[in-house]
């Protein structure tokens, strides 16, 4: 698996950052999860790709606190043949972030779009990156290292069509 990335423009940045300086995490709780996996015996007899998705979401609206829910869902697949394939692992696991914002912060719904879709999501990556590989590990597989959860500014092209130049 490679790097996870997590893409902002300039401007979604700049929204996430003015959050951030007027907030700071008082809790993480694990809120859900869910795992399952075929006997490691049979499932190691062919390589696994493995491949990571996540969102975010604002889950409590209060003056002085935001709270998040970052669900986050690993998924290994085999390849049985090119045109199908069939998952093998799969652990799904919620986190629910609470920020104390400062006195008189109220951030407006594209500030908190932008946090929640960026340094919500971060925060988030080391504990879902612990129970991940805790959870391997206790369902018998070889211990699975998540990749680094990269943080990168979008540029004017990227979303677009690239045309073929007459």
């Amino acid at each position: 698996m490679n790097a996870l990335t997590i893409s902002q423009t300039k401007e979604q940045t700049d929204l996430a950052v003015s959050v951030h300086q007027n907030a700071q995490i008082v809790d993480v709780r694990l809120a859900r999860a869910k795992f399952a996996a075929d006997r490691p015996a049979i499932a190691l007899r062919e390589p696994i790709e493995v491949s990571m998705d996540f969102k975010a979401k604002r889950i409590e609206d209060t003056p002085a606190q935001l709270v998040v829910e970052v669900s986050f869902r690993l998924t290994g697949l085999k390849k049985q043949n090119p045109s199908k394939s069939r998952t093998t692992v799969c652990i799904e696991c919620t986190f629910e972030m609470s920020y104390e914002l400062k006195a008189g912060f109220n951030p407006t719904p594209e500030q908190v779009s932008a946090f929640k879709d960026g340094n919500a999501i971060f925060n988030c990556w080391p504990y879902c990156r612990q129970y991940v590989q805790e959870t391997i590990q206790r369902m018998g597989y070889p211990p699975l290292i998540l990749p680094f959860l990269r943080v990168q500014t979008k540029t004017s092209h990227q979303g677009r069509k690239l045309q073929k130049p007459e």
